[in-house]
């Protein structure tokens, strides 16, 4: 029974974490000791798991581990929604102030904490490309009409991928994308139609590429993380040209 309340526990910091641009899902995964045994029942599903019973479908994903985690995630995601869409209506300029400010706190702490200054200094250039991309597709995507059914498909697939990798959010890549209110507004009208394009970009991610991602990120770690780093402090923009009341 205590496992199950940890697990739900660790589920719900790990939702409100993945909700909240800058902030990793993944990172406070490991913070409670999840992460791996989190990763390894995404990495191990196998469409034929299907055809061998339930029984065996729940050994294979490890649901005794799963369903507490993703309770919590899913309780702490739509309280949090409702949190943040009151302070867009209401307090909207200090969320932009406060949402910006966790970003820099963030980048900061990869960078200055978390990394030597040799470390820094050699992967540089990753953390540039990671301001420049995020830039770029912040100032760009502004235009772009989120209502398009496979921009969400996009979205979320994008999304999931960020959401299992340490370092960062797949809310910072749906506000980047300026996809963040409108999903934060579908959750918390529990208005299903309208996310599920963004749950089939999800499902799409989680059936392909969990273990071909992580694979690619153990390779190389602090490469990512300066790069990471760099989308994080990019998107700051985003925050004031995608969040309105």
């Amino acid at each position: 029974m205590y496992k199950v309340f940890y697990n739900l526990l660790a589920g719900f910091c790990m939702g409100l974490a993945e909700i909240t641009p800058g902030i990793s899902g993944a990172t406070i995964a490991g913070i409670f000791n999840v992460y791996k045994d989190f990763l390894a029942s995404l990495s191990s599903f196998n469409p034929q798991f299907l055809n061998k019973g339930l029984r065996q479908l729940i050994a294979n994903l490890n649901l005794s581990f799963m369903a507490p985690l993703l309770i919590g995630m899913s309780a702490a995601i739509f309280v949090a929604a409702n949190i943040i869409n009151y302070l867009i209506v209401s307090f909207l300029f200090e969320l932009k102030i406060f949402l910006s400010l966790l970003m820099v706190f963030a980048v900061v702490k990869n960078l200055f904490f978390d990394h030597e200054y040799k470390q820094i200094k050699k992967f540089f250039i990753s953390f540039f490309i990671g301001v420049l991309f995020s830039s770029l597709v912040a100032f760009t995507l502004v235009t772009l009409n989120f209502s398009n059914s496979f921009l969400l498909i996009f979205a979320g697939f994008l999304g999931f991928s960020a959401f299992i990798l340490p370092g960062i959010s797949g809310s910072l890549v749906f506000l980047m994308l300026g996809s963040y209110q409108l999903i934060i507004s579908a959750i918390v009208a529990l208005d299903i139609i309208a996310l599920l394009p963004v749950l089939l970009g999800m499902l799409l991610s989680f059936l392909l590429l969990p273990k071909v991602i992580v694979d690619r990120f153990e390779e190389n770690s602090e490469r990512t993380i300066m790069f990471f780093s760099g989308l994080i402090f990019g998107s700051i923009p985003a925050v004031w040209l995608h969040l309105h009341a």
